[in-house]
């Protein structure tokens, strides 16, 4: 059809019949896209157009490790994977030893490694239920500490107006490879936060996620060469403009009582850092997979100059909390930041789980 129409007789069509032509070449285009993936209860089914690859796998799933597809007719590569467990699941097509995404699947984890995203449903605590939701909004907001307009995602909870000055507020940190964004594509924070508050489990909160990269990422340089320039521009920005338009624009709270911070990955280790540097301003601090400060004592305790009073520091947090899994290349990090802790006499909660450095922990 698409060669008849290019040569069509006299020229041209006029344009009704385009539009017409048009739409049926879409219709036969939608016909033939293929489904990827398919989920059916705890069954998901891959599907990838390749007629010319030798060999097809999917990587990348927790716990099935690389898994063949089988070619079929029209080239179109297929396979089933059973009895999946409830969770949000990425995944990439390896085809004849190059990975890529799935083309038929528009759910992407977009950051700095790119994968194709599905989900089992099953109760889990990030599912979207029928409770009453907050609101999520992109805030773009100007920086005194780099110069630049910089951005940032505030969740409010159902039945929030900005009038009360008392909110409690957790600023929510997000890893190396990610951005703000991170937090609500992948991590669903805001399914989390609404399901817990309909729970009542958690009082309603503003939670703030900002752009943790004041710095331009450089893959060239070594990380904690890296997070170490970093933290102290995400540092300046969150308490010099952040926190006050936070308190002034969404009525978060001033009190250090209302006032916590916790992230993941590079977010973990600027929560602990920016949380232990300043409990006058935060009461609670956490970390997941965090990079913990590292290096000899006296390295990590000139990071924290108000953990060297001889009183114990222990009584200025309500809470200090972090946690790792056992097969995340962070774990022996995490060890070592929780007994410098624990031999400068500073109570904290130090939780080991089971998996890697991976959202299903997370």
């Amino acid at each position: 059809m698409r060669l008849w129409l290019t040569n069509f007789p006299g020229g041209s069509l006029s344009p009704l019949l385009l539009t017409v032509f048009t739409v049926l070449l879409m219709s036969d285009e939608i016909k033939s896209q293929i489904v990827s993936p398919e989920v059916n209860g705890k069954a998901v089914t891959f599907r990838l157009r390749a007629p010319r690859a030798n060999e097809v796998s999917v990587v990348g799933i927790s716990g099935r490790g690389k898994q063949r597809l089988e070619k079929g007719a029209g080239g179109i590569w297929t396979l089933t994977l059973n009895n999946l467990e409830p969770e949000l699941y990425s995944y990439s097509f390896e085809v004849d030893g190059t990975r890529m995404l799935d083309p038929s699947n528009r759910r992407v984890k977009k950051w700095l490694t790119c994968n194709s995203l599905f989900e089992v449903r099953g109760g889990l605590l990030h599912e979207k239920k029928p409770v009453p939701h907050g609101e999520l909004r992109e805030i773009i907001y100007d920086s005194k500490t780099t110069g630049t307009q910089r951005n940032a995602l505030v969740y409010t909870p159902p039945g929030h107006d900005g009038r009360e000055a008392e909110w409690p507020v957790l600023f929510l940190l997000h890893g190396y490879g990610d951005d703000h964004l991170a937090w609500k594509e992948v991590g669903r924070a805001q399914f989390i936060l609404d399901n817990l508050i309909a729970e009542k489990k958690i009082r309603p909160c503003v939670v703030v996620m900002p752009y943790g990269h004041p710095l331009s990422i450089d893959l060239k340089q070594e990380f904690d060469d890296y997070a170490d320039r970093n933290i102290r521009l995400v540092e300046k920005d969150l308490l010099e403009d952040l926190v006050p338009l936070v308190r002034k624009k969404f009525g978060a709270s001033a009190s250090r009582d209302q006032n916590a911070i916790v992230g993941l990955s590079m977010g973990g280790g600027q929560s602990l850092g920016i949380g232990l540097r300043h409990p006058g301003v935060f009461s609670r601090v956490g970390g997941f997979s965090s990079a913990a400060a590292q290096g000899t004592d006296e390295e990590i305790a000139r990071q924290f100059p108000d953990l060297q009073s001889t009183e114990k520091a222990s009584h200025k947090l309500a809470s200090l909390w972090f946690a790792c899994g056992r097969d995340d290349f962070l774990f022996e990090r995490n060890n070592r930041f929780s007994e410098w802790l624990k031999n400068r006499g500073v109570d904290h909660t130090y939780h080991v789980s089971e998996g890697g450095h991976d959202w299903m922990v997370w």
